[in-house]
């Protein structure tokens, strides 16, 4: 019996592998992401405006959250991540925003499977293969999208991922299946799925029939989403229109302005930082993406949407802006792997294999989030919350009937409310408020929120209950607390 269990593993190796990876991989972004949120490292904006989601959903109150000002809104109206509702079910064996997080690391993971079958799909090499899976856990836009809350987008990595694998393997239930999968994670992803509607379209005469209707649906599903339901929900165009303000107003100004202005695109893609957004995009493949380009296609919606937004936040790695991004990279860069492999054939893999990761390696330290990293994100491990388990518990004992006006790193602890104010925004009605006076990325400032806390100290209708550190926590005069 051991003796077979060991042939397994040898005729399987790189498979055992893989899955070793793969446990390695979960065990330390789910402990690094629970950290972050044990130490308030997370905030409202993102993981308790999706943890509110997902409780909401799960008690009857369908996809809806609330405003940074505590008004109580449709998630629709800022996007189309219904995803959320089908994460809600997970809510009955642990409804905590942790489970959001634990499922993001394992579905981020399951990843590098598809990319590991697709490249032995095309390369007919399972060293390759497996070098091909562990970059993409090494991989630092995938490992921030992991540490940076959650967002629905991110289990698109995986579901695009797979269904490129399902595309390649000519299994169209499955495509169709992950296409829709991954349209609900958000809406722009129904533009992807469009473009492999056009690659059947010219691929077989049986395939172009389907082609045709996936072209057709994705876009009218986007159309629908951009110009009716979001702006329905929003009262308003979707937000991140005036990122592109520059190209015009509405989203037939800015796709009429697109396609009319490419020099415009140009001039626009070689301004601040983006060049530096693209390095740190391309070069942990070694560049190799750019010798067979062709399935880059398939991220050249985000990276427009990237490039081209005047948010700076958009054009970095550090948040979960990559995520649709990452899959087509790894898709065409091996491709480009198998392009080398047809112009030099006489040269070992072992030498492709070490290339890459020494690109992947020196990304990795330039770049990503891991310890030993020039700009390591570790603080969630080395700095501590002080006195985490007593603002935890002073949290808990908030009754529900009370409104909340928190800081942003409280938010996510605070997320199984319908109602909760973001501050600066809510502290004059709110019946709680409550400061965590140690956010680098405070609004308006640390000081600014400093300077609330010492008129608070002076304001008739408050009265401080409790302080512990950098925790400050006001109530109204009257109210039991």
């Amino acid at each position: 019996m051991q003796n077979k269990i060991f042939q397994i593993i040898f005729s399987r190796k790189q498979e055992f592998v893989l899955a070793i990876l793969i446990c390695i991989y979960i065990l330390y972004f789910t402990t690094a992401s629970f950290l972050r949120y044990d130490n308030f490292y997370t905030g409202r904006f993102d993981l308790g405006n999706m943890d509110q989601t997902v409780w909401n959903t799960i008690n009857g109150r369908i996809f809806q959250a609330s405003t940074g000002d505590g008004s109580i809104i449709s998630r629709l109206s800022a996007h189309a991540d219904f995803m959320l509702i089908l994460l809600a079910p997970f809510y009955l064996i642990w409804p905590h925003p942790k489970m959001l997080l634990f499922i993001q690391s394992v579905v981020l993971s399951i990843g590098a499977i598809f990319v590991f079958l697709i490249a032995k799909e095309i390369l007919k090499n399972k060293n390759l293969a497996l070098t091909f899976g562990f970059l993409f856990l090494m991989n630092p836009s995938l490992q921030f999208t992991n540490l940076y809350d959650f967002h629905p987008v991110t289990i698109a990595t995986t579901t695009l991922l797979a269904s490129f694998y399902f595309f390649l393997k000519k299994k169209y239930s499955l495509l169709v299946l992950f296409l829709i999968l991954s349209g609900l994670a958000k809406e722009q992803i129904w533009i992807i799925a469009s473009i492999f509607g056009l690659f059947l379209l010219f691929m077989t005469k049986k395939t172009k029939i389907l082609g045709i209707g996936i072209i057709f649906f994705s876009l009218i599903i986007f159309g629908y989403l951009i110009w009716n339901a979001i702006p329905k929900n929003a009262g308003g165009q979707h937000f991140a229109l005036s990122y592109y303000s520059s190209f015009g107003n509405s989203p037939g100004q800015i796709i009429k302005n697109l396609l009319l202005s490419p020099q415009k695109i140009i001039s626009t893609i070689l301004e601040g930082g983006r060049l530096e957004y693209l390095k740190q995009v391309f070069m942990p493949l070694g560049f190799v993406s750019l010798l067979s380009p062709m399935y880059l296609i398939l991220a050249i919606p985000d990276l427009l949407i990237n490039l081209l937004s005047n948010n700076t936040q958009l054009h970095q790695i550090y948040y979960q802006y990559s995520a649709t991004i990452t899959p087509f990279i790894f898709a065409s860069s091996i491709y480009g792997v198998k392009q080398f492999i047809k112009w030099f054939p006489k040269i070992p893999k072992i030498y492709i294999i070490i290339y890459l990761l020494i690109f992947t390696c020196l990304s990795a330290y330039l770049s990503g989030p891991l310890p030993g990293s020039r700009n390591s994100n570790f603080d969630m491990f080395t700095k501590p919350q002080e006195e985490k388990q007593t603002i935890e518990n002073f949290l808990s004992r908030i009754p529900a009937k009370y409104s909340i006006a928190a800081t942003n790193n409280l938010g996510s602890h605070l997320s199984h409310r319908q109602k909760v104010s973001t501050i600066p925004v809510g502290i004059e009605n709110a019946d709680v408020v409550i400061f965590l006076l140690n956010d680098r990325f405070a609004k308006p400032s640390l000081k600014g929120q400093a300077e609330m806390v010492n008129k608070m100290r002076h304001d008739r209708n408050y009265v401080q209950v409790f302080r512990i550190g950098d925790f400050v926590a006001f109530k109204k005069r009257g109210y039991l607390l």
